[in-house]
């Protein structure tokens, strides 16, 4: 049987499987868009010698089991019933994500029939070649040539080389009791830049602002996570661009109104420069509140009022734009409803990569080289919840799947903040539908870019 399904034009992540069924050894590919979008091909050796591929898209269902099971459970199944599972599952406070191979089978209520695969890894473009996507694609599909094309341009790529790594263990992440972040650097975390040597001090410079609750009990890990995820995106961006980086967080025990306050005082911006501002952690309105856009709660402990402790996303974003940075993006994802009323993280995972290997530089120029202008967007309308999981939350992983898939290598078409900002949104109430735990959020966006 040849599915005659087509290759995603927004295909980011691509991950090999293999495992053993009654005797039968499988091969798989799967293509990873988002959670609510992939497919996987898979192969025998009777089919190669056949010319023959089995092709299923599959959709990505979560679930967290009661108390008494303590297990969570994170599924992909395919639309044709033919297909396997692929499914992960943890226990309780058991912080299991796709490093550990899956378990395929044809029906998820018999445990007793689970393979474990023997091996499950992600596979960038760069490492393939035309024998290798042969085994899936014959050169007649247009998917063969689109991944020739992809491979030939990422390894061919002529990429800035710079002298700094930006990391996902940054110190600047974790909670210290001094002043000494990066290196002996004398910078108080939230007081002032924390400047790497990315690019030259001639040229623009790409300012990411994170304002993280990673101290609150009940989701402070999901803003941490958050923070890790978008120093390690944009400082990559930065590099690769060839941009100054300058990371300013204001988290932990500098978590503050006052601290921000302070910083958008203090910060200013050159007319080349591009701002990302991102805020994660808790939101909420008042009663008799007009701003369709949430308040940020900037609450230090437990005890303190929100509604003395607050900034609404909506004046920071007006405040950035009236600095004069050429790009202002700016991001929150928070609830958005009455004071008081939070969510839980949510016990789920996702395959969502840390690392980008598959993008075209000209496309990432394109949208933080020659765009000027601003933008704001939440994670939920007014009255509604905003979710995270133990991978960060839903709005901000959406956010970054959707920017991955703009500048890759195989999307068609020019990307724009626009479809970007839009896709991030409807991928975010995508995962909190496709969840038996949460309710659907829906946010918000205004973009005035141009490109």
């Amino acid at each position: 049987m040849l599915l005659c399904l087509t290759l995603s034009s927004q295909a980011q992540t691509f991950y090999e499987v293999n495992y053993t069924d009654d005797g039968v050894e499988y091969l798989g590919l799967m293509i990873y868009y988002s959670d609510e979008n992939c497919k996987m091909r898979l192969v025998t050796p009777e089919s190669l010698e056949a010319d023959m591929v089995f092709e299923s898209q599959y959709v990505n269902m979560v679930e967290e089991k009661s108390d008494e099971d303590g297990v969570g459970i994170m599924a992909y199944y395919p639309l044709e019933k033919r297909f396997p599972i692929f499914l992960w599952y943890w226990e309780e406070d058991d912080a299991s994500d796709i490093s550990e191979k899956p378990f395929v089978t044809y029906d998820i209520k018999k445990t007793k029939s689970y393979i474990e695969a023997e091996y499950f890894h992600e596979i960038p473009l760069e490492e393939m070649d035309e024998e290798y996507i042969s085994q899936f694609y014959g050169e007649d599909e247009p998917e063969y040539k689109m991944l020739l094309n992809g491979i030939l341009l990422v390894k061919n790529q002529n990429l800035p080389h710079q002298d700094i790594e930006v990391t996902v263990d940054d110190p600047i992440f974790t909670d210290i009791e001094t002043d000494d972040v990066n290196e002996g650097e004398n910078i108080a975390p939230g007081e002032g830049g924390n400047t790497l040597g990315i690019g030259n001090a001639d040229e623009s410079t790409l300012h990411l602002i994170v304002v993280a609750n990673t101290n609150v009990s009940d989701i402070g890990s999901a803003c941490a996570k958050d923070m890790v995820n978008l120093n390690s995106e944009f400082g990559g961006i930065a590099k690769v661009l060839g941009m100054r980086y300058d990371l300013q967080a204001i988290r932990g025990k500098n978590y503050s109104k006052e601290n921000l306050s302070k910083l958008m005082r203090n910060f200013q911006p050159n007319s080349d420069d591009v701002v990302v501002f991102v805020y994660t952690g808790h939101g909420f309105r008042f009663d008799d509140q007009q701003d369709y856009y949430p308040n940020m709660d900037l609450c230090p402990t437990s005890y303190d009022d929100p509604t003395k402790n607050y900034v609404a996303v909506s004046d920071v974003y007006k405040e950035l734009a009236a600095k004069g940075a050429r790009l202002n993006l700016v991001f929150s994802d928070c609830c958005n409803n009455e004071i008081g009323e939070t969510t839980p993280i949510i016990n789920t995972s996702t395959l969502f990569s840390r690392s980008n290997n598959n993008f075209d530089v000209k496309k990432l120029e394109r949208l933080f080289v020659d765009a000027s202008g601003s933008l704001i967007a939440t994670a939920a309308s007014p009255g509604e919840m905003s979710w995270c999981g133990v991978n960060g939350g839903f709005f901000t992983l959406s956010l970054l799947e959707s920017l991955r898939a703009q500048i890759s290598v195989l999307s068609t078409g020019l990307p724009d903040w626009e479809t970007l900002v839009a896709d991030a949104l409807t991928a975010a109430t995508a995962k909190s539908q496709n969840n038996v735990n949460t309710k659907a959020q829906h946010g918000m966006k205004m973009i005035r870019i141009k490109q």
